[in-house]
Formats: C-alpha cells, sequence, structure tokens
C-alpha cells in the first residue's frame, strides 16, 4: 500500500510542477484562460496525461490517480469549453489506456462536470475562505461516494487506501486553489501599481501644463470671436475663424479631462435621486442622438437612491452614451435601463454599434488609447476612475458587429426599515 501511496505522491508534483512554471513563466490574463487554445489549457492537459500515463497501481483491477484536480481547474479557472474538453480528451484517454474503466468513468465526469458547471457562478461570489470549503464539500461529497461504492460492493481492503487518497487530493486541491488565489492577487495588484503610476504621470502633466495653457487660449478665442463679428473680412475668411474656434473649444475639452483626473475631490459623497439624474442624462444626450439618426429606449426604475457625486456620475453617463452613439454610425438604437439588485444599483448601456475586440476591452481605460478616430482617449479613463472613487465597478462586453454593453455598479442606499 505504501507504494501505491509513493506513486500518488508522485501524481501530486504531476500537477504542483506544470502549475508553478505556469505561474511564474506563462502567466495570463484570466480571459484568455477561458479560452481553449490558452496556455492554462495545455497546462492541465499535460498534467492529466502524465497521471493517466503513470497512475498509482494498487492491484491489476484498482489504479488511482489525482485527474479529478485539472477537471476541477478546468470549469472553475477556466470555464465552461476549456472544463468539458479537457473532460472529453480525459475520457478519450482512458478509453485507450483503460478500455474497462470508461462507461464507469463517463458517468462520474457526466456527473460531476454538471455539478462544476453549476458550482462555477456559486464559487466567484465567496470568499477565499468560501471558495475552499466550497471545493472541500463538493471533493468531500464525490470521496464519500467512492467509499460507498467500494463497501456496497465488498471492496473493502480499498477503504484505507481510498481514505488516503482523498485526503492526499484534498490536501493538494487546497494547496494548487490556495497558490492560485495568491498569484492572482498578485497579479492584480501589480496591474493596479502600473495603473497607479501612469495615473499620477498624467497627474503631474495635467498640473504643470493645463493651467499655463488655459489662459492664453482663453485670449485667442476671445480675440477671433471678436474678428468673427467684422464685417470687413470675407465669408470665406469667417470659416476659417469658425473652425479655428472650434478646435480651440476641442482642446479646452482636453484640457478639463486631464484636470479632472489630476485634481483631488474635495467633495463629499452625496445621496441622490438616481432616477432623475439618469432619465436628465437621456434628456441632455437625445439631440445628439437624433442627430445621428439613433433611437435612445430606457428602463429605469422608480426611487433608486446612490451615494456619489452628482455631477461626475452625469459626466460618465453622457461620455458613455455618447461614444455608443458615435459607434453606430448614424442609426441604430441604445437602451438603457437601470434597476436595484441586492446592494447595488446596475446600469446597462447598450448600443448596436460596429462593436470592439477583447484585446481592444482590455484596454479601455488606458490613458491615451481611443477607438475613435480623433478621441483623446481621456474620456473613458475620467470615466473609470470616477467610478473607482465611488467604490462601484465597471464592466465592457462586446462583440464585433453586434455592439457594445457597458455594465456600471454602484453601491445602493439602503433604506431604513
Amino acid at each position: 500500500m505504501w507504494i501505491t501511496i509513493k506513486d500518488i505522491l508522485v501524481n501530486v508534483l504531476f500537477i504542483l510542477f506544470p502549475m508553478l512554471f505556469y505561474f511564474v513563466f506563462l502567466r495570463e490574463d484570466s480571459r484568455v484562460r477561458e479560452k481553449v487554445i490558452s496556455k492554462f489549457f495545455f497546462i492541465l492537459l499535460l498534467s492529466i496525461v502524465l497521471m493517466m500515463i503513470l497512475p498509482a497501481v494498487y492491484s491489476e483491477e484498482f489504479k488511482y490517480d489525482l485527474r479529478i484536480i485539472p477537471i476541477i481547474l478546468g470549469f472553475i479557472y477556466g470555464g465552461l469549453m476549456p472544463g468539458l474538453c479537457l473532460t472529453a480528451l480525459m475520457l478519450g484517454f482512458t478509453y485507450v489506456l483503460y478500455p474497462a474503466e470508461f462507461f464507469i468513468a463517463l458517468g462520474n465526469y457526466i456527473i460531476a462536470s454538471v455539478v462544476l458547471i453549476i458550482l462555477r457562478k456559486f464559487y466567484y461570489t465567496q470568499s477565499n475562505k468560501g471558495k475552499l470549503l466550497t471545493l472541500t464539500v463538493f471533493y468531500f461529497v464525490i470521496a464519500s461516494l467512492r467509499a460507498v461504492y467500494f463497501i456496497a460492493n465488498g471492496y473493502f481492503n480499498q477503504i484505507e487506501i481510498t481514505i488516503y487518497l482523498s485526503i492526499i487530493t484534498l490536501f493538494t486541491l487546497i494547496c494548487v486553489i490556495a497558490l492560485i488565489e495568491a498569484l492572482n492577487r498578485q497579479i492584480m495588484l501589480q496591474r493596479e501599481l502600473e495603473h497607479i503610476e501612469k495615473m499620477n504621470a498624467i497627474s503631474q502633466l495635467a498640473a504643470s501644463v493645463a493651467h499655463e495653457i488655459r489662459n492664453p487660449m482663453t485670449t485667442v478665442r476671445g480675440f477671433l470671436q471678436i474678428l468673427s463679428k467684422s464685417k470687413e473680412i470675407p465669408e470665406t475668411d469667417r470659416s476659417f475663424i469658425t473652425i479655428s474656434i472650434s478646435e480651440l473649444d476641442r482642446a479646452q475639452t482636453i484640457i478639463n479631462e486631464y484636470l479632472s483626473l489630476s485634481k483631488p475631490q474635495k467633495n463629499a459623497l452625496e445621496i441622490i435621486d438616481f432616477t432623475k439624474l439618469i432619465n436628465d442624462s437621456i434628456k441632455i444626450i437625445s439631440t445628439y442622438a437624433i442627430i445621428n439618426n439613433v433611437e435612445i429606449s430606457k428602463s429605469v426604475k422608480d426611487s433608486l437612491k446612490i451615494k456619489c457625486f452628482k455631477h461626475e456620475i452625469q459626466q460618465v453617463l453622457i461620455n458613455i452614451m455618447k461614444n455608443g452613439i458615435e459607434a453606430m454610425d448614424n442609426s441604430g438604437k441604445m437602451h438603457v435601463s437601470a434597476v436595484k439588485k441586492d446592494q447595488w444599483v446596475e446600469i446597462l448601456i447598450q448600443d448596436n454599434g460596429s462593436g470592439i475586440s477583447n484585446e481592444q476591452i482590455k484596454r479601455l481605460g488606458t490613458p491615451y488609447f481611443s477607438t475613435k478616430e480623433k478621441g483623446t482617449g481621456l474620456g473613458l479613463t475620467v470615466s473609470f476612475e470616477i467610478i473607482k472613487r465611488m467604490n462601484g465597478l465597471i464592466d465592457v462586453q462586446s462583440q464585433i458587429g453586434q455592439g457594445t454593453t457597458f455594465k456600471i455598479r454602484l453601491p445602493a442606499v439602503q433604506e431604513k426599515n
């Protein structure tokens, strides 16, 4: 039996070493892991193949391995398709290497896959301790069913090795989950630091340059307005002046966006009637929508209240709606909805415009990145910062040719009983 346990511990290495190698040298964004063709998928597949080729052999009839762990990781940290593909490939290897076990494995892993698909959504709502407890309970059920099967069929000599196997498997699963969560947290902190450094650079640039540029621009704009009213200037030249004033105004808008990033927020958060604010924002942008032949529909629940910076959140809503209108190429439909969900007010701004790629979604909110030809890339940067300052969340989903959805979640004001 101890030789079997030694082989099971070798299986542990087949999981830990590839996972460490992945997180040290091959780390990917969580969105990339959800694809079947990803480094994470192939690392898990490598672990499964190694464990199935070199299982822990107890007898001619009973062989043990830890392949359930990569399957769990595939569903939980990869997603539906990576999990299903790993399971299908594993079953394929089982049919080739151990044909006598195929139908038992097929039944077991179909049930496990269904449970993991259901469990995944619940899993991500939990704290780290909750996540470990969830998977512990899941594996405890699997181990218990295995023990019941052995007892029911009279394989009492397998109970002891099953207990050791379950303890080792559970301990390995907990270690891998803790490792993944710790390294994910480290990656997030690293990205947050990089983001802070970029924002600090912009803040310093804005503070040192913006105010100095504003004053001469205001003077130039004033003289241009005076010249535009002169009757001695030809109409052709007057149109050039109009264009110059328009470009100065655009430059002024850019400077204001810089200042929004650099100036500290001194005003306290205030409780506002968010239903009224979002309806007012739609009214403000509706004229621009009509000019661009875009129809705006809305579904806003009554009595929504949030604690926020009133003018800033309105700036966010108008900016996102304006971007959506411009993405629809002079025709289309936009739908704006707002509803309270638990402790959040959830706002959806959906358009059926040109859409953006996954790579572009990752860069949204990054300073100077814009999908528009004349965009500065600061509008969404400011919007993301405002949402963050109000302890909110923003998520973007899009498909090329089908449109884009911005989901904004802001803390709701809880009504007192």
